[in-house]
């Protein structure tokens, strides 16, 4: 014997969607969405960081001649160049020795 009261024996009616709750779903898939790319561009870029290679170490002294105000460095693996106001600075890679001096204008 069947119970009324039994939701498997009487179907509700099919109600339209509000929409207000449409949006939210379309909301919440779209923030789904975004979290997995962010995720994937995450774990993309680490990879990239973790099998770039070792920059190159810095020396641990450099000795300027006297007088001089360095207002920049660049680092290569063959050179260190130091820049200031009125010269360029060519080291050796590790730091020790001053190979060339550019003057600018």
């Amino acid at each position: 014997m069947s119970n009324p009261h039994d939701s498997h024996t009487h179907d509700a009616p099919d109600l339209p969607e509000p929409p207000h709750l449409k949006n939210l779903r379309r909301l919440v898939t779209l923030l789904t969405v975004t979290m997995i790319a962010g995720m994937a561009a995450i774990f993309v870029l680490m990879a990239i960081r973790l099998n770039s290679p070792p920059t190159p170490q810095l020396p641990e002294r450099i000795t300027l001649p006297d007088g001089t105000n360095p207002t920049a460095f660049a680092q290569t693996p063959q050179y260190i160049a130091i820049t200031t106001p009125t010269q360029v600075l060519i080291y050796s890679a590790d730091g020790k020795a001053l190979k060339q001096t550019i003057t600018l204008d």
